[in-house]
This record gives structure tokens, sequence and C-alpha cells, in this order.
């Protein structure tokens, strides 16, 4: 970068990492770098099997009696680039750009998710002159893809109770608390029977609003593999129909945009249709105003269509699981507690795939749901295994660290943080596991469309997080 970005530390480290590669799994480099930083620094280095670093910076003359602070960023990021970019990720560096007030990179991801957390980090552990208790930093990996690192860490590994985790996107947001989650694959075995003369059709439910099934789940927004269920049972209802095969959703960490059925008739039966559509319409209409129901009639022929046992078995199943908020926050009322999404079904030969996914801030809401959803399957003679999930962050009533992080900031700023549980998993849930007596909270500059190619961190709002974390690692 040819300008000079403050703080200088900070944005000279970011550009740093920028040369070396660092995708998930493939962070040998950048870890081996933290290493290296860490002995021209005479921190103490610790390096484990997966990567993972920990750096001890001793503190400052005079506060050897405070409380060992944890300062936490992951290594790895997203690595996309743009249809036309030959960049080579396991070698060539990100090229950085400035456009007004953010940092970019040209032609791909910029990774300042999670770079910033280290840059950050080894600004403050490599200048002598700042005022903090025992200090550590901790760098992990696999991040983006599994919390491979966070997981794995092992016990006795931190020395400090209070750790900042430098994830977050949001300047003056603090966050306090994550969701932990499961996945359920269900198997739902049909029978099949023979198709004779008749007419062919397929129902699109397509344009509803989506979004992240962690982040935008409170929306009330509609989900296509519902929605398309409803479609069936009222049709069904009216007229003879058989199902043929149906398909909804592409990934489980999304709300389904779309889906579509096909199906059989032995009659005509284009008005029945019709009522149906505009039925489903006038019911969506408030909270998914683009929603589209297209009927078309399909001239392939089919031999065999779902049994009536098993069209009528799918469409309970779909109808009663559960999809959307399960149960809100207690102490913060307009945060999710616990949710589910009914993401992806795909027929196949035997059986119709199912993926459910849920998410709860609270192991035992998480299990009373997934309970809940396994007495259904049950019901219907479904089949369905577990992932290995990840761990929910639980929220704490009482946080010295929280305190005192509110309280700084409102002194600088003249102005109150907000304070917020995210339906979206974090590290701080995955450590929490063999450090449960940790004091979290995460914070992190304000960055734009991570993850993708138009990815930006905001210059100014880095140089305010970062004059307020020194000033937290002072009065902690």
């Amino acid at each position: 970068m040819e300008l000079i970005l403050k703080p200088e530390r900070v944005f000279y480290y970011f550009e740093e990492i920028s040369k070396i590669p660092r995708e998930s799994y493939k962070e040998k480099q950048i870890s081996d770098y933290l290493v290296s930083f860490g002995k021209i620094n005479n921190l103490e280095v610790y390096q484990d099997e997966k990567n993972n670093v920990v750096l001890r910076k001793k503190p400052f003359e005079g506060y050897e009696g405070h409380r060992g602070v944890i300062l936490q960023g992951h290594m790895d990021m997203v690595c996309e680039k743009t249809e036309e970019s030959l960049h080579d990720f396991g070698k060539d560096p990100i090229e950085l750009k400035v456009e007004g007030n953010y940092l970019k990179a040209k032609d791909t991801t910029l990774g300042a998710d999670n770079g910033i957390a280290l840059a950050m980090a080894m600004a403050i552990l490599e200048d002598k002159s700042l005022q903090h208790g025992p200090l550590e930093f901790l760098a992990t990996t696999s991040e983006e893809t599994d919390l491979g690192g966070a997981l794995f860490l092992k016990e006795g590994i931190l020395k400090g109770d209070l750790l900042i985790n430098l994830d977050s996107e949001d300047e003056g947001v603090i966050t306090v608390g994550s969701a932990g989650g499961i996945e359920i694959d269900i198997s739902l075995p049909i029978k099949k029977e023979p198709l004779i003369a008749g007419k062919n059709y397929k129902i699109k439910i397509l344009n509803l609003l989506g979004g992240h099934s962690g982040i935008e789940i409170d929306k009330n927004r509609g989900n296509a593999n519902k929605i398309l269920g409803e479609f069936l049972e009222i049709l069904k209802e009216k007229t003879l129909i058989k199902l043929v095969d149906i398909s909804g959703g592409s990934k489980d960490n999304a709300i389904p945009v779309s889906s579509e059925a096909i199906i059989f008739s032995e009659e005509n039966i284009d008005e029945k249709i019709k009522e149906v559509v505009s039925e489903i319409k006038e019911r969506y209409a408030k909270i998914e105003s683009t929603l589209e129901v297209i009927p078309e009639i399909v001239e392939t022929k089919f031999n065999e269509s779902f049994s009536e046992k098993s069209f009528l078995r799918y469409l309970k199943v779909i109808k009663k699981i559960p999809t959307g908020v399960y149960t809100w926050m207690k102490e913060y009322k307009d945060v999710v507690e616990s949710s589910d999404n009914l993401a992806i079904v795909k027929t196949e030969k035997l059986d119709v795939k199912i993926i459910v996914s849920l998410r709860s801030s609270d192991r035992a809401i998480l299990e009373e749901l997934k309970n809940k959803i396994f007495a259904i399957l049950e019901e219907n003679n479904a089949n369905y295994e577990l992932s290995n999930g990840y761990p929910e962050w639980k929220f704490k009533k009482e946080s010295y660290l929280r305190e005192v992080a509110l309280k700084v900031y409102k002194d600088m700023y003249n102005k109150d943080m907000k304070v917020e549980v995210i339906h979206a998993g974090l590290e701080c849930g995955a450590i929490s596991q063999k450090y449960p007596n940790i004091d979290f909270i995460s914070i992190g500059p304000n960055m734009k469309n991570v993850h993708t190619t138009r990815e930006c961190l905001d210059i100014f709002s880095t140089e305010r997080v970062y004059n307020y974390l020194v000033e937290l690692l002072k009065e902690l």
C-alpha cells in the first residue's frame, strides 16, 4: 500500500499477513510466521499439532498482579475470487487497495476476517510502552470450516481468564454469546407404484427472500419447502394427485428460497392448480411479496410415483417439523435463543433426504428441540443421523469483562455499546468447552461483504477499535 494508514503498525502487519497463503487447512506458513514474530519479540511461544499458536507477553511493570487477558482471532480466511481473476491462493499475495474509507482487495476476498485480529494483536504485542497485565494471543486454525483449531485446543494451555475475541464485524457492538448447532440428516423411506396415462405438472416455488438461517431466522420469512408442502396438501384435498418428485433448498445454513415438485393426475387439473396458486400467494402476501408460484405442464413421461401412503407420510413430516424461531432469550426479548431450519429436501431412488439445521445458545433447549423432531421422525418411521455440530457460547448474567468493556467504551466515545447474543457460531463456544471459567466478549471493526470479493474493512473504524482495545487492556 502506498498510503500510510493508521494505526501504522496494525496496517503494516495486515499487509505482511496478506502476503502469506492462509486458506483453511493450509495455515502452516502463517502459523510459522506468528511463531517467528513471537521469537523476534522475546515472547513465550506455543504451537500445537493443528498449527494453533499462543504468544505470551509479560505484564507492564507494576501490572504483574492483574488478571490475565487473552486476545483471540483465527488465522485462516475464506478464499474467493472473481471469475476473471488468475489469483492463486496457494502462493500469490492478496493485492490490497484503498477506496475512500475502505481497504479492499483486487478481485479476491480481503481476509480482514480475521486477519485484522492478527494485525491488531501483533501491534500490541510488539509495543513495550502499552500498559496491561499478563497478556496472551491465541491464533486458531480452520475457523471458517469446522472450528477445528479451537475445538482441538488442549486444556491448560491458556493462562488468562478474560478473553477478547476479535472476530466481530460491527464497531460499537459487544457480542456476549452465540448459538451452538447440529444438523439432522433424515432419510424418509418411500415406496413407488406404477403410473398410467395422465398429465404431469411441475410446481415451482420461487423468489422468496431467504437469508442466513441464523442471522435472518427472526425475520419470519417463508420457507420454500414448507410452502410447497402446504400447496400440495391443499391441492390434494381438492383433487386426486400423485407425487413423482420433490426437491428444495441448497445449503444447510440458508433459508430455502425455492423448491419444486412434479405431480401426476389422470385428469386435467389446471383450474384446481390456479385456485391453489391464488390461495398460497394470498396467504404469504404480507411476508413474501415477491413469492412466485409457477405451474407448468411436463411433457416427460414418468413410469412411477410415490405410493399414496408415502405421499401422505411425506406431507405429514414436512408439516410437523417446525421451522423458524423456537424460543426467544429471556434477558434480551428481541434475540433468538433457539431455532431450526428445514433446509434441504431431495428425492432419491428409495427415499427422500431431508436436512434440518438446529441452533441454540442454550444446550438444554437445543436438546428439547432435537427430541421434539426425533419424535416426529420416529412416529413416521424415518431414519436419521446427527452431525457433530458446534458448541454454544452461553450468555452469562454476570461478567466482569463485559461490564468493564461497556464502561471503557462509554467513557471514550460518550455512547453505549450495543450488547448482543448472535444466532450463529463463534470460536468462544468451542474454547469454552475446555475453558469453562473464562469470561468472554467479542468485538471488532466495521466490515462489509465478508466471504465475498466485495469484502472491505473500514479504515477509521479499525483505528477507533484498536485505540479502544488498548484502553480496555489498560483498564483491565
